[in-house]
């Protein structure tokens, strides 16, 4: 998740500041009204529910704390390092076995590799064992009712949390998830939960807190709603000159123009890659350099789930030694 929104809490706790409950303010009741209105949720309960959440309110009296430095981005080899290593490689692998049917069942529908998914939920909650201790409710509460310049966002996200917590016979104030307010094994935000989470494992609910298999469909088939092409290629290293690298970007990329396109350009794109396949180029930072990429469709679909270039290369890295490890235990 977001690094600036760790820094956010951790900057608000160091405030000297009182804690009070969210029934206190009027934008708690608003939103109480909100859901009442649009939803035909019980005020009652709502009252209840949001009075058992504080709010953080600053001191005013308190001295004014000098904003923190801007943090420099991590470079792409120790933001790949984090997550990159033999012991993540081994559980992905233990992984792959303990859930083969599942993931074997899950391409075959989707057609998204199995290593992808098993990467995924590596990178995410370590195969399911980080899902994070935070009080959901009150994490999107804060971000929503505070100071942070998304709260719009994090609104829609509490309104959302909310119509799943109802929706999935969910306590909201036992729900834990991530610092900013993601769930289950996938870490889905609340509006992806109800919009691509699925029951996998046929138990007639979509459970990403304690089912694996209800993971394992929902990634897949998360990819497939963002139309992930079938078994596609992800990225190659690629040499660009001065004038060509203002084509990529530090930031996510959608392929629009093809292979023909980028040779009449004057791009070095191998003679393999098909005139009509649509193409992109991204930049990955080092300390004191970066590297370039070619990158193809389903590199764009990986950074839907996390729009970082960074996350979306390592979930690919991983993936291919989490693969290669795999079949040399089960030749």
């Amino acid at each position: 998740m977001p690094y600036f929104l760790f820094l956010l809490l951790v900057f608000s706790s160091a405030l000297s500041a009182k804690s009070l409950p969210a029934t206190n303010f009027q934008t708690t009741h608003d939103f109480i009204n909100k859901m009442v209105n649009a939803h035909q949720f019980d005020k009652t309960e709502l009252n209840f529910i949001f009075s058992k959440v504080n709010l953080i309110v600053a001191d005013k009296k308190s001295k004014p704390i000098k904003k923190k430095a801007k943090v420099k981005s991590m470079s792409w080899h120790k933001y790949r390092n984090l997550f990159i290593t033999d012991t993540r490689i081994n559980k992905g692998v233990e992984f792959w076995q303990n859930n083969k049917t599942t993931l074997d069942r899950a391409e075959q529908q989707f057609h998204v590799p199995q290593e992808i998914i098993v990467a995924i939920l590596g990178i995410e909650t370590n195969y399911g064992k980080n899902k994070g201790t935070h009080a959901t409710l009150e994490t999107l509460a804060r971000l929503s009712f505070g100071s942070h310049r998304r709260k719009k966002f994090y609104q829609k996200e509490l309104e959302q949390f909310l119509l799943l917590s109802r929706e999935n016979n969910l306590p909201p104030l036992s729900i834990k998830g991530s610092y900013a307010g993601a769930l289950g094994f996938a870490q889905f935000i609340s509006s992806s939960y109800r919009h691509y989470a699925i029951d996998y494992d046929g138990d007639k609910k979509v459970d990403l807190f304690n089912s694996s298999a209800d993971a394992i469909g929902s990634i897949a088939n998360y990819f497939d709603k963002h139309q992930w092409h079938d078994y596609g290629p992800y990225t190659r290293p690629i040499t660009l000159n001065s004038s060509q690298s203002k084509h990529a970007t530090y930031g996510t990329r959608k392929p629009k123009k093809n292979a023909a396109y980028w040779r009449n350009k004057g791009f070095v794109i191998d003679s393999d890659i098909h005139p009509n396949t649509k193409l992109a180029f991204i930049k990955l930072r080092q300390d004191n350099h970066f590297e370039t990429w070619l990158t193809f469709w389903n590199f764009y679909v990986l950074t839907r789930y996390n729009h970082d270039n960074r996350y979306a290369m390592t979930a690919v890295q991983l993936s291919e030694k989490i693969k290669q490890q795999f079949n040399q235990q089960n030749p």
